[in-house]
């Protein structure tokens, strides 16, 4: 099973996002519902890196109308999005 045709779980999707936001910082792991944003650990350039992450990663596709902040406040918004995505991408 490649990673585009996988459907993760929600742990699953946790996890991953953890290990990428942990390599592109050295502040402690951030809580499931902490504010990226409003603490700082998330800016608007490191957001579009990060969507692209997510589109690669899990085989999403970040459509414009989805390019609204609320979708990517925290590890749990962002868990959310992706698992909405790969429903739209296979809806069985």
């Amino acid at each position: 099973m490649t990673e585009h045709n996988a459907t993760y779980n929600a742990t699953d999707i946790d996890r991953i996002v953890l290990e990428y936001l942990a390599s592109h910082s050295t502040a402690p792991e951030p809580a499931r519902e902490e504010d990226l944003f409003e603490t700082g650990r998330v800016n608007s350039l490191f957001a579009i890196q990060l969507m692209s992450f997510l589109e690669s990663r899990f085989g999403v596709e970040v459509d414009v109308d989805d390019l609204n902040l609320r979708n990517f406040a925290s590890i749990a918004k962002i868990t959310g999005f992706v698992q909405r995505k790969q429903l739209e991408a296979d809806p069985a």
